[in-house]
């Protein structure tokens, strides 16, 4: 088999492959490398993985919560499809999350919350990507001679509010509002490392129906983060991030809360290959606070299977 036939077969794993979600249990800064990486189209690749945060860990990145001891087990199912679109390389992809959580805490530092434990579903995302510079639409023939040099993309996640929501709860798995959050990123290869940034906006419509009925509303979370990534060898890689997020004030019927995030986020990921279309990816995460927001340390690992990319679409 030549160079170039090896590099087709493991190009989609090697090429595309998500660090963990355990940094996703908090909205504003999903440290995830490879967003905009260049992918052959029509590829298919669905993973499964579990996660496990400790700390401050809130599914919902607008509750005032203070001094919160969480334990929170996520289990997710990501679908992901690439394709061209106006001659540029894209992805659409879809998560379902699956939590369980033992949280205990303090509201704004005055009332003791009473320990609450729940599991289910939540919040379902649904995300499109664009590469609109460096990262033509091929297919895997062509792909094998393709070289990365400069890749800019962007990119939009909806949260839907799917997730399970009891308005008499103050801890919940769903946030039962939507969010919409578009980002520009980059990538930038240089031999066996590849370099990384993006800058996001979190936009969160009101949830009407917030702890008795109440109102609750939210301004933009703004994110920058950055990863480097070195391949050891097509699909081996590891990879180190950082973001950071500012903003997010919340409101409870108009009248404004402790809630103003300026959070960092710290995580590493080792991605390593099975076989030419399967593959492992091993995270850990970190977040530390200057206000409010999570506090937490997270462990992940995921298992992924890639199919097809044979045709240009």
């Amino acid at each position: 088999m030549s160079a170039m036939s090896r590099t087709c077969r493991v190009g989609p794993f090697h090429l595309w492959a998500f660090a963990l979600i355990a940094a996703s249990t908090l909205l504003g800064q999903e440290l995830q490398p490879r967003t905009y990486a260049q992918t052959p189209t029509g590829v298919n690749f669905i993973a499964f993985g579990y996660g496990f945060s400790t700390g401050n860990v809130v599914m919902d990145p607008a509750l005032p919560i203070e001094g919160l001891d969480a334990d929170v087990d996520l289990l997710f199912i990501r679908y992901t499809r690439s394709f061209a679109l106006l001659g540029r390389s894209a992805k659409v992809k879809v998560l379902a999350p699956w939590s369980a959580g033992d949280w205990q805490g303090t509201l704004e530092g005055e009332e003791q919350i009473q320990r609450r434990r729940d599991s289910g579903a939540g919040d379902l995302r649904i995300g499109m990507e664009v590469n609109f510079l460096g990262a033509p639409a091929l297919d895997r023939g062509e792909f094998g001679e393709y070289h990365q040099r400069w890749i800019a993309g962007a990119s939009l996640q909806i949260v839907a509010p799917t997730g399970d929501y009891e308005a008499d709860k103050l801890l919940n798995l769903g946030s039962n509002r939507w969010t919409l959050r578009p980002e520009v990123g980059f990538s930038r290869a240089l031999k066996k490392w590849t370099f990384e940034g993006a800058a996001s906006a979190w936009f969160f419509t009101d949830n009407g129906d917030f702890f008795g009925g109440n109102d609750l509303s939210q301004r933009p979370l703004h994110v920058l983060k950055s990863h480097v990534i070195y391949t050891f060898r097509p699909g081996f890689w590891t990879a180190l991030g950082v973001g950071w997020g500012n903003g997010g004030q919340t409101f409870v019927n108009s009248e404004a809360r402790q809630t103003l995030q300026s959070n960092w986020r710290f995580g590493w990921s080792l991605a390593y290959p099975l076989t030419p279309s399967q593959g492992l990816i091993f995270g850990l995460g970190s977040a530390v606070t200057r206000r409010a927001g999570g506090d937490y340390d997270s462990v992940s690992l995921a298992y992924q299977y890639s199919w097809g990319g044979k045709d240009r679409l």
